[in-house]
């Protein structure tokens, strides 16, 4: 098969597959629309505000196999050899097409998440350790200062900047395409950057206090 008609069914493929949100998707099982609740984002951060966290980890996962599984096929498909960590030009092609599916999914009116989890499920592919132990000081940070945006950036950008160093320039197209991933959550994110510079983001609590005192009649 042709290289060009390889990356043609990988952009299509996973552009396609990135249109699945299952923000959405747990919304309506919920008999409901996330679209229409809490900051009217329809990702994983404001599942947790809608659904609690429990429902908002599914929605994690789910988003974040996603983009892994065409990127781990769309990998494959390029190199001939599963898991070549010598050519990752596959993995990102499918990656960023995905988190542009998601972000601007063509069924939904091109309104659609943010992409962390998305990002996320390419780059634990990428650098599983370093993605992992960035997630979980990124799931941390939420728990104690409750900034939802802040913690997101916290667990792609540390793994993407770790993935250009290793990469040390040896293959520009791939740091092209890690490059522009990580602008377009950015850019993705910039009503909530906005926000946060003017104290207006909305909070992220996984363990809200139970009010203990006695509801008057």
């Amino acid at each position: 098969m042709p290289f060009a008609v390889k990356i043609i069914i990988i952009v299509l493929g996973s552009y396609l597959i990135g249109n699945i949100n299952f923000a959405i998707v747990i919304s309506k099982f919920k008999r409901g629309d996330i679209r229409k609740s809490g900051s009217g984002n329809p990702g994983t951060m404001n599942v947790v505000r809608a659904y609690g966290k429990i429902i908002g980890a599914l929605c994690l996962i789910l988003d974040a196999f996603k983009a892994a599984v065409p990127a781990f096929f769309s990998w494959w498909l390029l190199t001939g050899t599963p898991y070549d960590v010598s050519d990752k030009l596959g993995l990102y092609v499918s990656g960023l097409a995905t988190v542009v599916g998601h972000i601007y999914p063509v069924f939904m009116k091109f309104k659609g998440g943010k992409g962390i989890a998305c990002i996320l499920g390419v780059l634990l592919l990428a650098q599983p350790i370093v993605t992992l132990i960035t997630f979980a000081v990124g799931l941390l940070f939420i728990t104690f200062v409750k900034i939802g945006a802040m913690g997101s950036f916290i667990m792609i950008f540390t793994p993407s900047i770790y993935e250009l160093i290793m990469l040390g320039g040896s293959n520009v197209a791939v740091s092209v395409l890690v490059f522009i991933i990580v602008a377009l959550a950015l850019f993705a994110h910039r009503s909530n950057i906005a926000r946060l510079f003017t104290g207006r983001e909305n909070r992220t609590v996984f363990f809200p206090k139970k009010n203990k005192e006695k509801t008057k009649n």
